[in-house]
Order: C-alpha cells, then structure tokens, then sequence
C-alpha cells in the first residue's frame, strides 16, 4: 500500500507538460497523497455514458491516478485547455522489446524516438509501470515500411522492437490539444481522472458535459470492448446525494426524505460493495438507471434530499448484525409483497405488510387493454409463441392481491407468466392487477341488505366517500377502490370490447420493501422514518 505519491511525467509534447506538472505541484500534494477509497463505490454511468465511441472530461485541469489497494494516487496532472478526449485505441503498434520503466523514463525514451523520425508515446500501465509504443502510421507506406523505419529510430535509441505488431485490445487514447496518452488497461487498471479544481458551485466535480459529478471518473473498454464506458468512483455518501432526489421527489416530507436515504445507501452497500479499484471485465455491479438506482450525479442534487442524507449519515437497515438491501418502489396498492412471491426466494426481513396509509399515491391506478392479436404479439416478442389467444386466467394471486401466475391459452399453446416476469413482458406497472374480459361483470359485488344480501354492480348502486356523502357511483371513475382492514381492492368500471383484454390494477414496482408513496404518507401522519422503516421491513434495526 503505498503511504506516498510518487509524480509521474507522462506526454507526448514534453515541454509543455513539464511546465503543466510544476505547475500544479501545489495541487498534487493535497491530491497525490495516498487517499484513503475504502468508502467508494462503483457505477456505471450507464444512462448516458455507456460503450461510447469516446468520452470527453471538460474541466480544464485533472489529475490521472490508480485506486490500488483500495489507495487512490494522482500520478500526472494535466491542464486540459478545451478539455480531454477519452477514446478506445484500435490500431496496430509495434512495442518496444523488454522495456518497462518509470513513466519519466518512458516519456523520455519515447521523446528520443520521436526525434529520431519515429511516432513514438509512452503508456501507463498502472502507477510507475511504463512501455513504450511505436503507432503503425500507414499513410500509403506498407508494414513492411513502417516497421522498417520504427526499427531505424530504435536502433539510432540503442533498442530493440518486439516481434511482429500488436493490436491494442486494451489501449485507450488520451487527447487534450495537441498531445496524446496511451493508457493500457490490460494488467487490471483503468486510470481514474479527477478534478483539480473547483468549479462554480465550489464543488470537485468532474464535468461530462451533460452532467458533472463528485468523485472520480474512471474510463476503459471493460471486457474487451472496442468502446469506452464510464464509471463513477464516488464516497457512498456523496453517491447518496445524486439518488435520493431522483428516486423521491425533494419536496416530499423529511421524514420520507430520511428513509429513503436509508434504503438507497443499504441497497448500494450490498449491491456496489466498498470497492474502488478496476474490474477489467465488466468495471462495476451497479449502474445509474431504474435497474439499480436512477443517480443524476450533480445536476440534480437538492438542499433537502442533501440534508436527509446527512441526518442519517451511516445509517443502514439491519437485521441480525448485517446490513442488508433496501429495497423499495413506487406505489403497493395497499399491501406490499413478500420477496418469494416475487423473486422466488423468502428473506425474513422482506414480508408483505398492509399498507391502508397510501391512499394518495404517486402512481394511481391504471389500465392497460389489450386486443387477442396485441396480447399475442406481446407475448411473442417475450420468446413466448401461442398462437391466437384464446383464454386468459389468473391461475395464482397472493394474499396481498397480486397476480403470481398469469395463464395464457392460445391455439398454438399455453404458457404460464409467472412474477415479475409478468410484468415485464406484458410492461404493466404491477402486478396487482385483475384481467376482465367482454362478457365479465368486472364491479360486481355483495351488497348486505338489513335481511338478506345480493349480488350488484358497483356502478348501479349509492354509494358513500371518507367524508360520509352518499352519491351514485355511475360515472365517478374508471376504477372504484376500496378499503378493508388490511389492504385496498380496485374493481374495473366496465368490461373492454368484444375480443379484448382488459388489464386493470394498481400500483407500481415490484411491491417488495418500502412503498415511497406509502412512506410519504405515514410521514405526513406523523410517522418517523424509523417508524416507517421498520414497518416496511420486518425484524430490522437501523444502526
């Protein structure tokens, strides 16, 4: 583990970058000290900066380094002009035969093959470990020519090249001006690039253009791609400041603001993991969409969300004496889920629970409706051929009213959609949903009367709302909801047209963890976050 930064000089236009290093020294004694990175995690800018063609870094002044041992070192500063151009390296280089050095050493050998008529750049294989190589300029010159004149200038040097020339499997090119870096990912490191200084907001921030972020910036062709992506190596908790308000709207309640943050740093810790330094093959666990959590980075930070995290600064749920994932979603409908019912395993902490306070939730109740044909064709492009549909049941619903299994009769076959995969590939919000045909009585209901009771139609009926008025139903909304002691249940107003399907429901998400509509709600009514967290999440502390 190293204790001290060791500046590496590292261009292809020496001069000038000579004078770039000393004049930042300043900044490299705050920043090329050993960092300690035990507290960052990994994601994947996957929204917008995923397999690129070439990422541009803007800031006028960044610092290269490599997390090692879970350590972060600048090893060269840059002053970036118009900023610095990160793209994937395809072409053939000749290497310079058992030659691995300092990064001064490298620069100076590749300066010395430069003058003597050769394109010649250093490459940084990770903290002080260089090559040298030697690019294949074609121009209308054969192989045979190059590799004649890249021999010329490295005998006039006093070495030897490798035999044959290579192709950079793992090479990424550094632009900023005029000079140009080669990179080399291949012995297990990417450089991570960070600001060296501040920017107007007097944040460190690496700026993309679009968006900017905290942290660092790693870039590199993770797995072998001819394409660049970039990984976000962040402090968990500045991380946090960049999700919670894109997953929980700022102007909700404190209280709600404070349990979010919970489950988003519980959720990164098991998913993301304390783990700064490169995984060459895939580069990070977690990325920055719906699939993991929406993370906006600076742009869409809020003094309230900020202020949230930092009350629950290190909080997490536990259970037992280890943090576990924070799951949560959008809406439940009424009752949360328990995860076997959706994922197919059971955790003791993920049970479902009634949820009577989301009574205004962010997501309201929906209808989706579907033709025989549409309903196929959807079916179809999930990897699932039935034919024209025939038939469509419920074969299984779970105690909190979702839809387990989905049973599909077609004229070619019968498919069962089970869980979650249900409603991804029929893309509905939730599964707690009801499927209504044509001839169905969708609102039908018992009515008790003083001495017997009766089947009816909702919309043919009075009806009374919270407040105690009492009004026909006909006409009032597409979905009637009701409350019981432990759950909401919607009924469709109307059944759809002759051949087709009507998929009515409420809800959205997966239904396992904490409800964000749920818990904006209990915080209104005067619930702490505490309080919500552990009603979301059986058997949990937080600590």
């Amino acid at each position: 583990m190293r204790k001290k930064n060791k500046t590496a000089h590292i261009a292809a236009k020496a001069g000038f970058f000579f004078f770039a290093v000393l004049f930042f020294m300043a900044h490299l004694t705050v920043w090329g000290a050993g960092n300690d990175t035990s507290e960052d995690i990994r994601v994947g800018l996957e929204s917008r900066y995923a397999q690129k063609a070439s990422i541009t870094l803007y800031n006028t002044r960044l610092g290269i380094g490599f997390s090692t041992d879970r350590e972060y070192a600048v090893e060269v500063a840059l002053q970036c002009g118009d900023g610095l151009t990160v793209s994937a390296e395809r072409a053939p280089f000749f290497e310079v035969r058992n030659y691995r050095g300092t990064a001064e050493r490298a620069e100076a050998l590749a300066k010395r093959l430069r003058e003597a008529g050769a394109a010649a750049y250093p490459v940084l294989f990770s903290a002080e470990n260089a090559g040298v190589y030697l690019p294949v300029e074609e121009n209308g010159e054969t192989k045979t020519g190059a590799r004649l004149r890249c021999e010329q200038a490295a005998a006039e040097c006093g070495v030897l090249l490798e035999d044959g020339q290579r192709e950079s499997n793992y090479l990424i090119r550094l632009d900023a001006g005029e000079r140009i870096f080669l990179a080399d990912g291949a012995e297990g490191y990417y450089p991570q690039f960070v600001p060296l200084e501040e920017n107007e907001e007097g944040i460190l921030a690496v700026n993309l253009g679009a968006r900017s972020y905290r942290g660092r910036i790693e870039i590199g062709r993770y797995g072998g791609r001819t394409t660049v992506t970039a990984v976000n190596v962040v402090p968990l908790e500045e991380y946090l400041y960049g999700v919670v308000p894109c997953e929980m709207p700022a102007s909700w309640h404190t209280e709600a603001l404070k349990a979010q943050a919970v489950c988003a740093r519980s959720y990164a810790l098991i998913k993301a993991g304390y783990h700064a330094e490169t995984d060459i093959k895939r580069g990070y666990r977690m990325g920055d969409t719906e699939q993991s959590q929406v993370y906006g980075g600076i742009v869409f930070e809020n003094a309230r969300s900020t202020a949230a995290v930092r009350a629950t600064r290190g909080e997490t749920l536990c259970y037992g004496n280890r943090t576990v994932a924070g799951y949560y979603f959008a809406a439940s409908g009424g009752h949360t889920e328990n995860s076997e019912d959706v994922w197919g395993f059971s955790l003791p902490y993920l049970r479902g629970v009634p949820d009577i306070y989301e009574t205004n939730p962010s997501k309201k109740p929906w209808s989706v409706t579907l033709s025989a044909k549409e309903l196929a064709d959807v079916l179809l492009s999930g990897g699932k051929r039935v034919g024209t549909v025939q038939k469509v049941t419920q074969e299984i619903t779970t105690a909190s009213g979702r839809v387990y299994s989905l049973r599909v009769k077609g004229s070619l076959a019968t498919v069962s959609l089970n869980t979650d995969a249900l409603r991804n590939i029929l893309q509905l919000a939730a599964t707690k949903f009801k499927v209504v045909g044509s001839a169905d009585i969708p609102d039908l209901v018992s009515v008790q009367g003083a001495n017997a009771s009766r089947q009816a139609a909702i919309h043919g009926c009075y009806i009374m709302d919270g407040t105690g008025k009492v009004q026909s139903a006909d006409g009032l909304t597409d979905q009637y909801v009701v409350l019981s002691a432990d759950n909401l249940t919607n009924f469709p107003r109307f059944a759809p047209e002759e051949g087709e399907y009507l998929f009515a429901g409420m809800g959205s998400g997966h239904g396992v963890g904490m409800s964000q509509s749920g818990a904006r709600s209990m915080a209104e009514h005067g619930f702490t976050y505490t309080e919500i967290l552990k009603h979301y999440f059986t058997g949990i502390s937080i600590r």
